[in-house]
């Protein structure tokens, strides 16, 4: 029977995780907002925790070449880390995944508020022909996260420029305000480079060897213990409000807003507005809208008046279709056969055996705060 929450938009479609109480709340703004006192800050005490930690990294970056470094992808969460690290006066380092994807829109807010922020950008264009290999791998598999190999070689990116530089800090845009409700399933942890090797190696054609890949070992082992990197998110220590912050970004550098989240590569404008929603039922805009709800930016109505608003013109699906049917070397009506076919899972193919232990370590951090 289908359900959907009371107070925020989550519900029942593509989501067997989901309950709900005798009021017809769901867990996931229950959860949240029982998280909201320990994670989220926008106070007056939350600007001097954050101006606290800022002063913290300036001193530990003394004598180094920078102070901090941040994974760019020209969307509107990690541009304002830019901004804000530039406000603030850190040497930050902005490293961006050029992967073939990037609209037109996403480059110009790249460069231009690197440009007005004074700050390092280094791009990583990973081998074009084994990218598209072991993507459309993913896409031959049927699983849900085709995102996942470039997580993962951004995330090996910032592992790489942290131990060339002695960088100990990684700012993230990840966010309360916009992302503290996020549906469960629909992807596998980004690091796990054993699946992506797995799924290539049923899937793709040629060897991928020049790909710079992670792995979990890495991500939960060295990154913390040997050559540890600390991972700061300024944004829930400040009044983090979306339309307050393209205004911002507008008059610093001439930032555009791209119309959704996450529509600054094509590759995950497809994901959001097709390819999870058609093929797995699960529409991100949810989680999105839902989070808003919960932060205070939206109303439930004004929230489901945007879902009741298809964000994918035809136009624009065309044109993405076309884009992702040549990178991948299919045909367009290859591509929608395959697009058609009944969906698999990540937890179809093998996944990292330290899977679980990631996860009793984010439960154990939590824990111990």
């Amino acid at each position: 029977m289908y359900q959907q929450c009371r107070r925020c938009v989550m519900d029942t479609a593509g989501d067997p995780t989901i309950t709900f109480n005798d009021e017809g709340l769901c867990n996931y703004c229950e959860d949240t907002l029982r998280r909201k006192n320990s994670e989220y800050f926008p106070t007056k005490q939350g600007l001097e925790k954050l101006e606290d930690t800022f002063e913290k990294i300036k001193i530990q970056g003394k004598g180094k070449p920078y102070d901090c470094m941040a994974g760019l992808s020209g969307g509107l969460d990690s541009s304002y880390i830019v901004y804000l690290a530039h406000q603030y006066g850190l040497r930050l380092l902005a490293v961006h995944v050029d992967d073939g994807y990037n609209t037109k829109i996403a480059e110009d807010n790249i460069q231009s508020v690197c440009a007005k922020a004074g700050v390092d950008l280094k791009i990583i264009k990973p081998h074009r022909e084994q990218y598209a290999d072991v993507t459309r791998a993913f896409f031959r598999a049927r699983v849900p996260n085709l995102a996942m190999p470039q997580d993962n070689i951004i995330n090996a990116a910032l592992f790489d420029f942290a131990r060339q530089y002695k960088i100990r800090y990684n700012l993230s845009g990840s966010n309360f305000a916009l992302e503290c409700i996020l549906q469960r399933g629909n992807t596998a942890n980004a690091n796990d480079k054993r699946h992506i090797i797995e799924l290539h190696r049923r899937f793709g054609e040629i060897p991928i060897g020049d790909l710079r890949l992670t792995t979990m070992m890495e991500s939960y082992i060295s990154s913390r213990y040997l050559s540890p990197i600390k991972k700061v998110y300024p944004l829930n220590y400040i009044d983090y409000n979306m339309e307050r912050a393209i205004k911002t970004l507008e008059a610093f550098s001439g930032y555009t807003y791209y119309g959704g989240k996450h529509f600054e590569s094509v590759l995950t404008r497809f994901l959001q507005c097709y390819y999870l929603p058609v093929k797995y039922g699960a529409d991100k805009r949810k989680s999105h809208l839902s989070s808003m709800i919960v932060s205070g930016q939206m109303t439930r109505e004004q929230a489901l008046d945007k879902l009741a608003t298809d964000p994918y013109s035809e136009e624009m699906r065309n044109q993405d279709f076309d884009c992702i049917a040549e990178t991948f070397r299919l045909s367009r009506s290859e591509f929608e056969e395959l697009v058609s076919l009944p969906p698999k899972h990540h937890g179809d193919y093998p996944l990292s055996r330290l899977t679980g232990f990631a996860g009793m370590a984010r439960k154990l951090r939590k824990h111990l705060g």
